[in-house]
């Protein structure tokens, strides 16, 4: 029920503009469909793993001239089916509100719009520190010029897959740079309590000039899970190389490090620290199907846990 009433109080700035907006409603709705589909291949093991990772079927509603709303279902994640995202947005001048379950600043603006690479595999936060990549809430961004843009957002900070756990909200700051048309600079920062308060920091440098593009990012967190003194650090830079305009080279490479606690001789995240690494080919076989051949590799910390070297042949359909 508290719930309830906190997003009640969130959406009330967003249903009072809305009131002065709807009497130049003119609607126009499109269906959304987007899937991943993986076939990965174990080099060590010989073993071949199908997966269906995503399939989302949505509707993108355009209200009228400052209203606009998107309905997603997930289907197969933890094969449950959830609300992904479900928003809506308000845009007028320089500012946009978004209430409801949007993608979060760290993952929208600051990462999966330069790896755009999802159906390869996750952004850097979501697949080493478990940070989700959409979440319930509300966000205001304002456009200062053309070279400043921030936002603030608040969240119930358990993410979209456990909204119905005890929340810790998560209050966030992010800023954005452009200097100059092809260097794009940020930073993010955010934190949620319980025993102990979790933070998170997040830097960004993003380069483009021709057929070539790359993004260089830092994370950092603190109280991890709500674990007292355990850090974490995670570091990943990507690249795509535009060979014609339906063939790319890709490369990721990530590096994760965590600290030891107490008295223990590894690391509290050991069997996640090291790095991997990623390359592939990236085909742009028609407007709405992507297809990527890739090779993955993942080195431990320790020699005591085994090595990583999958083969993925991953397939993207989107409309």
């Amino acid at each position: 029920m508290t719930k309830i009433c906190i997003l009640i109080i969130l959406c009330m700035p967003l249903l009072a503009c809305f009131a002065e907006e709807t009497s130049h409603t003119n609607i126009t709705a499109k269906p959304v469909l987007h899937s991943f589909t993986q076939m990965r291949t174990d080099l060590r093991r010989d073993t071949i793993v199908y997966r269906q990772e995503k399939v989302i079927f949505g509707l993108d509603v355009q209200l009228n001239e400052y209203w606009s709303a998107r309905i997603g279902v997930d289907l197969i994640r933890m094969n449950k089916p959830y609300l992904k995202p479900t928003v809506l947005t308000y845009r007028k001048d320089r500012w946009t509100v978004d209430g409801g379950i949007f993608f979060t600043s760290e993952m929208d603006k600051a990462i999966s719009q330069f790896w755009n690479k999802r159906f390869i595999e996750r952004v850097a936060a979501d697949k080493w520190m478990q940070i989700q990549t959409a979440d319930l809430g509300i966000r205001a961004t304002y456009r200062w010029n053309n070279f400043i843009t921030t936002d603030v957002s608040l969240v119930s900070g358990n993410g979209y897959q456990f909204l119905l756990d005890k929340y810790h909200p998560k209050p966030a700051f992010r800023a954005v740079l452009t200097p100059f048309q092809p260097l794009m600079l940020g930073g993010y920062i955010a934190a949620r309590k319980a025993d102990v308060t979790e933070t998170t920091f997040n830097c960004f440098a993003h380069l483009q000039m021709n057929k070539w593009e790359t993004t260089g990012e830092y994370f950092h967190q603190t109280n991890c899970r709500f674990a007292e003194g355990c850090r974490i650090d995670v570091v990943s830079f990507y690249s795509t190389y535009h060979l014609l305009s339906w063939l790319g080279l890709l490369g990721r490479y990530d590096f994760i490090r965590s600290n030891k606690v107490d008295t223990s001789n590894e690391s509290w995240n050991v069997q996640e620290d090291g790095y991997a690494f990623i390359g592939g080919l990236l085909f742009q076989c028609f407007p709405s199907v992507r297809l990527s051949i890739n090779y993955w590799n993942k080195r431990p910390s320790v020699r005591r846990i085994e090595k990583e070297d999958w083969v993925y042949v991953c397939l993207e359909f989107k409309y």
